[in-house]
């Protein structure tokens, strides 16, 4: 069995550093005892090593489950109130792009690169709405 021992340097000049070797100064900030598996190769092939879970050391602070409850019902309420105002961006940009034919300025109409410009980056803002929408529709998924 071998010991993964975490310690934390703060050098003269407050650089701080992580490591598994003992640093002369240094702080063990978590102690754990773990089995090391030791991967065969075969056929220059590499065998993926079981992830173990590493409990939190002692003093890591915990959460209630009300607490945790409560912060995950927030969560999901920031996500649902984000998701809407991305939908009403996503339909204003949608709306934006339909008008802009008809908002055609006089200087669009003789340089018609400019009209073009201004039609790229209204696609362009809906494209990243939609992706906005997706986005926040797969964390709302995953909220517990």
């Amino acid at each position: 069995m071998a010991h993964a021992d975490i310690y934390k340097y703060v050098d003269s000049n407050g650089n701080v550093t992580f490591t598994n070797s003992p640093i002369k100064g240094a702080v063990r900030i978590m102690s754990e005892s773990q089995p090391v598996a030791n991967p065969v190769r075969r056929n220059n092939e590499s065998v993926k090593s079981p992830r173990v879970a590493i409990p939190s050391p002692v003093n890591f602070p915990k959460v209630d489950a009300a607490t945790q409850k409560s912060r995950d019902s927030n969560r999901k309420l920031i996500l649902e109130e984000e998701l809407s105002s991305e939908r009403e961006l996503l339909s204003k940009a949608k709306k934006n792009l339909q008008d802009a034919d008809a908002n055609r300025s006089a200087v669009e109409q003789a340089n018609p690169k400019l009209y073009l410009e201004r039609i790229g980056r209204l696609r362009e803002a809906i494209v990243m709405h939609e992706k906005n929408v997706s986005a926040l529709q797969a964390e709302l998924t995953r909220v517990r």
